[in-house]
């Protein structure tokens, strides 16, 4: 009997694994994965149209390099435009519903509220159109290009296509290489820091850093660079010359940097307060940025609330003063 206990214990073994696998359906042939829509490439593409209700989005490609032609021009970022042409070649078809509808209309498709169209070189549009919800939640309904056929879309998927303008905008004003900063001014209605690398030879967040007299640990300094470099807008940028006052700025903003060779350059961003935002331009840049103006209080008063935390931090780490007793029997 003690010589069958290994041989039983091995069947069992077999059978829940064979279980084990069943349950996970690793028996099971795997469905073959739903192709894109279509397959394009980034460089054959000069164009693409989003048509979201009444907001419609035109983006021209010339020479590798993005413009927003419609609603109007916008400074983009350097990932989006492209990106979108990505989520447009990764749309799948979930599965079909009516491959030849004789009323579109039943499905939201006769006058789409959503249209997205790609163009190519050679003349060639390819446009994705999606209807009504589904009832499954999570789908909706779509068509591709001339074909009949009704399909179910991955909401995900509409998504990713059913930008704004303002998801393309480039959206902060100031762009910073922490490791290339040698040096930044912020001068803001009369208040002025100025914070310096002392050791330029180091990473920012290994170096000693100067604000004034003062040295600061790079961590530290970390939380300076970061303030500059977070200040964002969530409003449309407008033309520098169409923004008053810049000549006469409430903001003075210079970040001084270094090439590979040491070699020092300085860009002067300048900013005028308007009721609740200042507009930031770089000096010679074509756009200006509404930044909150309590974003920029707040730059302006980092050295005064870092000392304060750190103010607060030594009275906590202090030792509490002996009750009077208890100080007299240490007099005795």
């Amino acid at each position: 009997m003690k010589r069958l206990i290994p041989t039983l214990v091995l069947v069992l073994l077999c059978i829940g694994g064979f279980w084990y696998a069943s349950s996970k359906d690793f028996f099971k042939e795997k469905p073959p994965e739903t192709p894109a829509l279509v397959t394009v490439s980034k460089q054959d593409v000069t164009g693409y149209t989003i048509k979201n209700g009444d907001t419609v989005v035109e983006m021209e490609q010339k020479d590798g390099k993005w413009t927003m032609t419609k609603p109007s021009a916008l400074p983009l970022n350097d990932y989006e435009p492209g990106a979108w042409v990505d989520s447009f070649t990764n749309a799948k078809k979930e599965k079909t519903v009516d491959a030849n509808p004789s009323d579109l209309a039943q499905f939201g498709l006769a006058q789409p509220n959503q249209e997205f169209t790609v163009t190519l070189k050679d003349g060639t549009k390819h446009t994705l159109s999606v209807g009504d919800p589904v009832a499954v939640q999570g789908f909706y309904y779509a068509k591709f290009g001339s074909s009949p056929e009704v399909f179910q879309l991955a909401e995900m998927h509409v998504t990713s296509l059913a930008k704004q303008p303002l998801d393309f905008m480039e959206k902060s004003p100031v762009k910073l290489n922490y490791e290339a900063v040698r040096s930044i001014t912020v001068d803001y209605k009369g208040g002025k820091w100025t914070l310096t690398k002392a050791e330029t030879d180091k990473k920012s967040y290994e170096a000693n850093w100067k604000l004034g007299d003062q040295e600061v640990k790079g961590a530290d300094a970390s939380a300076y660079l970061d303030k500059v470099s977070f200040l964002t807008t969530d409003q449309p940028a407008k033309a520098s010359a169409e923004v008053k006052g810049l000549d006469q700025p409430d903001l003075r903003l210079e970040v001084k940097e270094a090439d590979a060779e040491g070699k020092e350059t300085a860009a002067l961003y300048t900013g005028k307060l308007d009721g609740a935002a200042v507009w930031i331009a770089k000096q010679g840049d074509a756009w200006a940025f509404s930044v909150p103006a309590s974003s920029v209080q707040e730059l302006a008063d980092l050295p005064k609330t870092k000392a304060a935390e750190g103010a607060a931090a030594g009275d906590a780490a202090a030792p509490a003063p002996a009750a009077p007793q208890e100080a007299a029997k240490e007099q005795k």
